[in-house]
């Protein structure tokens, strides 16, 4: 249990170490049925007659349930007002659940709904083939297709009913059980809840299900888990490729203080100069955004490392060549072996995100891991037990040579696969696939395969800094920002951080240009400026993202705005790369990377038409802005632009700008100048010519009740959204602000 004063909503989560690997035949998801008695089940007495779902819900709340192998999670967040009558159903639970027969019928019909949206699910129908992978006996494989149909139609109320109490009462005992409180109530209080509601939950003293007799059999040292899969999924746009090494447990030593499956996860996934990533971008082979990512898992009976990334056009094309620079990039690390200057930039970088985590957002996600830790860690660490990361070549080295493409699954999904050469089916997931052995060749290749020049490990990350003292106040602190200083081209406000007192600042920056508003052409090409920018920069910022910064980058109505927020140290390394990049990237521009961001706009703009909570909005600002331009408008300018319209706008953007900054937090005011000058000194634009200034204006509208009605675009789509508009008159600050609260008070309600 924790309190913190600040906290708007309260949270709690219970693990229990039981998971997908106990389910029993007959029932396999059988905690889906569990967490629909918990959170559907009408209350009579503490709830008065509504569910906790809805009661939950009607509190500003969420809740949900995760599961894995071995664990299970219960968690939902709350208005803390609230917090002690769900506390009270939360328990009822676990000490006497009211699960009739007459219940889990309806309970049923709903996992029915439930388990056909789930056949949309890209990542369940994963989970259910790669299951399929291992051995035939072994506990990951039990969950079968034939045994998820049965349960869908088959499994009647009266034996559900039967399964679900002796499961229940087999594995949801107190002993097994973590529970964590997040809430502004004080800690003596919050335990005075714990003891009286949570105290009678029953304890059977029996040990978790043991599958000690598996420790030395690896489940996936199968025929069909090393082979390639090529599987039909009509709702991914873009291909996606999955890569799973499947690796034996590393036993006889505290896995938690070393987590040598970390370290090689980092390394793939990193995204800094000279990474894997950053080549096949540059090849074109994967999008420009961030799609790609390197999961490990561990349990105890298996390990496994898993790179997923999404392919273009392009790199579908060339998947031999994708495969081929991943294995490279494998064998990069083992001839390098393990890098202890790499291992302490990781632990620098996870200490500082542990020491100032900003503990004010979503207290669920908190909750969510630290019960789960409680089952994981020693109780000195519960907190801390992620930056237990010593250092250990040997189990890293190990773990390295372990990766060999001959215990490699590789996974295709795509929409784009002729449904002819798809030869097999799973009728539980109405998923169609096909699988094709590997070919030897490759294997033969991947194992020597030299690494790619273009390739290399992550450079020392100069953006960590250790230096976190917070500056002195000055005698007098300025309630509100101040205005240090304004000429033609820019204006700088300031205000130091006289309440949280952190060892942060924050920069924002409004970069004010006539193009953008001149022509819907303009429109669309400044959108594509900022996906550049974030192009060029994100390989060079990667570095200070794990360094704490952070940074984003926004088009806005008159043009664009960049926030940043980090540690001072290094605040002004990172703005003078900001600023250079801005003005280099004129020579960036190529024909490639130009149809590649076309492409993705394009692919974003179809995207928010088809979505009718963006078109209805997009409708709303054509009707009363003087001036917009609607999404159609947009995609319909998109295809008619040249690389020639894009490199003249690059080069014309910077040549004359109107710059507002305001600096914030742990920084003297005369830094905050200076940090200001020199960036802008770095851009160095002209002055806006008065007679380019424009005003966004609205159009007002008449008196009474108007509406407009339009279809969505996607016929298939049905659904019915409404948005009112009220109009209330001229901006002020003040009616804004007056708008806001209203609006804060009707959510609220």
């Amino acid at each position: 249990m924790y309190t913190l004063t600040f906290f708007k909503q309260a949270a709690c989560g219970l693990c229990i170490n039981v998971g997908r690997l106990s389910d029993p035949k007959i029932c396999p998801g059988i905690t889906r049925f569990l967490e629909a008695s918990l959170f559907r089940q009408l209350d009579e007495h503490i709830l008065n007659n509504i569910n906790l779902e809805d009661f939950i819900s009607s509190n500003n709340g969420t809740k949900d349930v995760s599961i894995d192998s071995e664990h299970t999670t219960f968690y939902f967040e709350i208005d803390n007002k609230a917090l002690v009558r769900a506390l009270d159903c939360f328990a009822q639970f676990f000490i006497k659940p009211m699960i009739t027969k007459s219940s889990l019928e309806m309970q049923q019909e709903t996992i029915r709904n439930e388990f056909q949206m789930a056949l949309f699910n890209g990542n369940l129908r994963y989970e259910q083939l790669f299951s399929s992978f291992a051995q035939i006996g072994h506990p990951v494989h039990k969950i079968s297709s034939d045994n998820i149909i049965k349960m869908r139609n088959e499994l009647d109320s009266e034996n559900l009913h039967n399964v679900l109490l002796k499961f229940k009462e087999r594995h949801y005992s107190a002993h097994r059980m973590k529970l964590v409180i997040q809430s502004r109530l004080s800690l003596d209080a919050l335990e005075e809840f714990v003891i009286k509601f949570f105290a009678n939950i029953p304890t059977n003293k029996l040990h978790p299900e043991n599958f000690m007799r598996f420790k030395d059999v690896l489940p996936f040292d199968t025929p069909a888990f090393r082979k390639m899969y090529k599987v039909h999924d009509s709702m991914e746009s873009l291909t996606q490729l999955k890569i799973t090494w499947a690796l034996p447990l590393l036993h006889d030593f505290n896995y938690y203080k070393y987590k040598p499956d970390q370290y090689i996860s980092w390394i793939i996934e990193y995204k800094g100069k000279g990474s894997l990533i950053n080549y096949l971008r540059k090849k074109k082979w994967c999008p420009t955004y961030n799609m790609f990512h390197c999961n490990y898992e561990r349990n105890s009976l298996y390990s496994s490392i898993q790179l997923t990334m999404k392919l273009t056009h392009e790199g579908r094309k060339h998947l031999e060549d994708v495969l081929n620079a991943i294995f490279s990039f494998i064998n990069l690390l083992k001839k390098e072996g393990p890098q202890k200057e790499i291992y302490n930039d990781i632990l620098q970088s996870k200490h500082n995100y542990f020491r100032f985590k900003d503990y004010k957002k979503e207290p669920i996600s908190h909750v969510k891991k630290l019960c789960k830790n409680m089952h994981i860690y020693p109780s000195e660490s519960y907190l801390t037990g992620e930056l237990h990361f010593d250092f250990n070549s040997e189990l890293i080295q190990e773990s390295l040579n372990n990766l060999v493409p001959e215990m490699t699954n590789i996974m295709i999904f795509s929409k784009n696969i002729d449904l002819l050469e798809l030869d097999q089916f799973d009728p539980c997931w109405m998923t169609e696939y096909k699988d094709i052995e590997i070919p030897k060749k490759w294997i033969k290749h991947w194992k020597v395969i030299e690494p790619l020049p273009e390739i290399f490990l992550p450079l020392p990350n100069i953006f960590l800094t250790r230096e976190f003292s917070v500056i002195p106040l000055p005698k007098k602190v300025p309630k509100y920002p101040i205005k240090l200083y304004s000429d033609p081209v820019s204006e700088i406000w300031y205000c130091p951080d006289s309440k949280f007192r952190t060892p942060k600042c924050y920069v924002c920056f409004h970069f004010i240009t006539p193009l953008k508003l001149q022509s819907v052409k303009n429109g669309v090409l400044m959108g594509m400026y900022c996906d550049v920018l974030k192009e060029l920069i994100t390989e060079e910022l990667y570095p200070a993202e794990q360094a704490g910064f952070k940074y984003n980058i926004d088009v806005g109505e008159i043009g664009f705005t960049l926030q940043i927020s980090g540690f001072r140290p290094t605040m002004p390394l990172l703005l003078n790369l900001l600023a250079s990049n801005m003005v280099k990237l004129p020579e960036y521009i190529t024909e490639d990377l130009f149809q590649s961001i076309k492409t993705q706009q394009i692919e974003l703009y179809n995207i928010g038409i088809k979505k009718p909570e963006i078109l209805i909005k997009d409708m709303l600002l054509s009707i009363l802005k003087l001036v917009h331009y609607s999404q159609v408008d947009m995609l319909t300018a998109l295809h008619n632009i040249t690389l020639k319209d894009f490199e003249e706008f690059v080069i014309s953007f910077t040549d004359y700008l109107y710059i507002q900054c305001l600096v914030q937090g742990n920084v003297i005011q005369i830094d905050a100048f200076n940090l200001v000058q020199q960036f802008i000194k770095t851009i160095n634009p002209m002055p806006l010519h008065s007679s380019a200034t424009q005003y966004l204006r609205s159009i007002q509208i008449p008196l009474g009740t108007s509406y407009y009605k339009i279809k969505n675009v996607n016929k298939l789509d049905a659904t019915s959204l409404v948005l009112n508009h009220y109009q209330v008159g001229i901006k002020s600050i003040e009616s804004f602000m007056l708008i806001k609260l209203l609006m804060v008070s009707i959510t609220l309600k």
